[in-house]
């Protein structure tokens, strides 16, 4: 009767999983966005001398080139620390860029396009696509922006790393160079959202982070749990298999 029961569980379990899976990550109502997220970004130039921040055992030099304020939504990310992504950790030592965050803003949430497109990430850019010659008409490209996000913060660090899809967020801090071992490796930032290709991206070092709003969070919720039983079932299951076996009666 156990088994049965843990069977019907597993398989309840199973399909939650499978539907929050596909809903956990999508993007909210036009009228689910916070009125901020209408706003552009905000920078103003600034004169400050470069400092350093160690992360890893890696000293870091920034040169901050503007303050920089932004609210948005996030469209896709891509996590600098994944095992797949070979440039950051392994090819530059490169510790400080914990996550790099597409979002959109402004026109783009008036229009709700960003419902209608497909949005990726990899270890560098954020990519997009539209369905049809209408809906690319729709979409402002001035007002999405992929930015690289520095932190040694692990307050900081930990929201990033909390930040999912369809996210309503904010970021204060400076768009900069950075660089380390003695300028080894650099990279650099934009300093305008109308630029396109190599070096458009924005990068940021960051002093302020919130989530504004999540995306999703019944969905998200069924998704950790209906894992969790998942595993949990599988596992009573193969203890009692074993149990079974080793019963001499």
């Amino acid at each position: 009767m156990t088994t049965k029961l843990l069977k019907i569980l597993l398989l309840i379990s199973f399909i939650i999983f499978i539907a929050a899976y596909f809903k956990k990550d999508g993007f909210p109502n036009k009228a689910d966005i916070l009125d901020d997220i209408y706003t552009p970004p905000l920078q103003t130039k600034v004169h400050m001398d470069d400092f350093d921040v160690e992360v890893e055992d890696m000293v870091y030099t920034i040169q901050p080139l503007y303050t920089y304020e932004l609210f948005g939504m996030v469209v896709s990310q891509h996590y600098c620390g994944t095992w797949w992504d070979v440039y950051h950790h392994d090819l530059w030592k490169d510790f400080i860029n914990i996550k790099d965050l597409c979002v959109v803003w402004g026109e783009n949430i008036e229009t709700e396009v960003y419902k209608d497109m497909e949005f990726s990430s990899n270890s560098w850019t954020c990519n997009y696509r539209w369905p049809n010659a209408g809906v690319k008409s729709r979409f402002c490209k001035t007002c999405l922006s992929n930015n690289h996000i520095l932190s040694e913060s692990k307050g900081i660090n930990s929201k990033l790393t909390d930040t999912e899809i369809g996210d309503q967020i904010y970021l204060k801090g400076y768009l900069a160079q950075y660089s380390h071992s003695n300028n080894a490796f650099t990279r650099g930032t934009s300093t305008t959202r109308t630029d396109t290709g190599n070096g458009a991206c924005e990068t940021i070092y960051i002093e302020d982070y919130e989530i504004l709003k999540r995306a999703n969070p019944l969905w998200r919720t069924l998704y950790k749990l209906s894992k969790y039983t998942i595993l949990i079932c599988l596992l009573l299951m193969l203890i009692i298999f074993v149990f079974s076996k080793s019963d001499p009666s």
